[in-house]
């Protein structure tokens, strides 16, 4: 364990001095994801370890250097883990940095987010303060949820010093069945069995198959394989790991961008769209596009979602969702309520929330 917030602090105090912006750095395994990252960069790989954990109360609190991998090994000696199933990349990727980019795995339509279990955190403005949000305990109501809005921030608003955070116990038998469909009738039946008594905790299409995971007693499972009939998928564990972590052969490298877009479950498949991998239950649609980011966020808010471009060809474009006029300025007035000077990630997640927007500028 090691404490370096007097360190982090010190860093913060001499941008401001120097107008130096700053790169936070976690476990550097999400770099691939947002725009270019521009500044000196800040390291939270030593400020380490578990603070505080009460398996009875279900809440666990680390620092933002401290490893999935270490808090999740600590969980499993109680049979707890995660909520959100936060990829873990070969063990590198750091709680703060999971926080920051907000992403969870197949469980997220099931059991909640990464985001939803945050109870409280800590965090160094753009001031060199350290300030406390939320607690750690799960009754905890007062002010506003300043917490969870560090939840796929990219660290604009500061840097993620500690985190608290609910747990969940673990089911006590998990098994995933495999369907031969299209993806149309893939998606019809993961709707169809996300609003069943079925136990499900995961469900996925790729390349003609669908996958439904089921969580829970032993009995309630031999029920459902009763009823579902299927194929049990051997190794299952490494199955949704591959995806959760980037790892499965549709995420391999290509020459398009690769999109995220956030759908209605329900929305249709999009075929014209190309390769597809359609995780959480059909909220989630991945697919590799030369179309502009403009073309596939409007696609996706006839839906009542969003796009992503995940891995874009230009750093430099805009890869998130375009923002109305009224969120722009709400993004922009958190911005400098928490970071006057922008020194924090400039530009990471849109051009206008860089460096320019400080100074009253609008940089798009």
């Amino acid at each position: 364990m090691a404490n370096i917030t007097s360190n982090l602090i010190e860093q913060v105090n001499d941008a401001i001095a120097d107008k130096t912006a700053l790169n936070l750095i976690g476990g550097n395994t999400k770099h691939f994801i947002g725009r270019q990252p521009v500044g000196q960069a800040v390291s939270l790989k030593n400020h380490t370890g578990v603070i505080s954990y009460r398996p009875s109360e279900l809440v666990v609190t680390a620092r933002a250097g401290t490893t999935i991998a270490e808090i999740q090994a600590q969980l499993a000696n109680n049979n707890q883990t995660l909520v959100g199933e936060p990829p873990a990349f070969n063990g590198k990727a750091t709680l703060g940095g999971s926080v920051a980019a907000g992403i969870s795995g197949a469980s997220r339509p099931f059991w909640g987010s990464l985001r939803d279990a945050i109870l409280g955190v800590k965090l160094i403005n753009g001031y060199g303060e350290h300030l406390r949000f939320g607690g750690q305990v799960m009754k905890n109501v007062a002010g506003y949820d300043v917490s969870r809005l560090q939840a796929g921030a990219f660290g604009a608003f500061g840097i993620i010093t500690e985190v608290s955070l609910r747990v969940r116990p673990k089911s006590e038998s998990t098994t995933t069945l495999v369907f031969e469909c299209g993806a149309a009738s893939a998606i019809r039946r993961m709707r169809d069995l996300s609003v069943s008594a079925h136990p499900l905790s995961a469900s996925a299409w790729c390349s003609g198959q669908l996958f439904i995971r089921l969580s829970g007693s032993q009995l309630a499972i031999n029920h459902c394989i009763e009823t579902l009939g299927g194929e049990r998928l051997e190794n299952q564990d490494l199955f949704w790991r591959s995806i959760r972590n980037f790892r499965h052969p549709f995420f391999a490298h290509r020459a398009q961008p690769l999109y995220r877009l956030s759908l209605s479950p329900a929305a249709p498949h999009y075929e014209q769209l190309g390769d597809t991998l359609i995780d959480w239950a059909g909220g989630v649609r991945w697919v590799y596009s030369e179309r502009s980011l403009s073309t596939l966020a409007n696609l996706a808010a006839l839906q009542g979602g969003h796009a992503t471009c995940y891995r874009p060809i230009d750093r430099h474009a805009e890869c998130f969702h375009p923002q109305s006029d009224t969120a722009k300025r709400i993004h922009q007035n958190l911005k400098m309520a928490f970071d006057p000077h922008s020194l924090f990630n400039p530009g990471r997640m849109y051009s206008w929330l860089g460096r320019d927007e400080a100074q009253g500028g609008n940089s798009q």
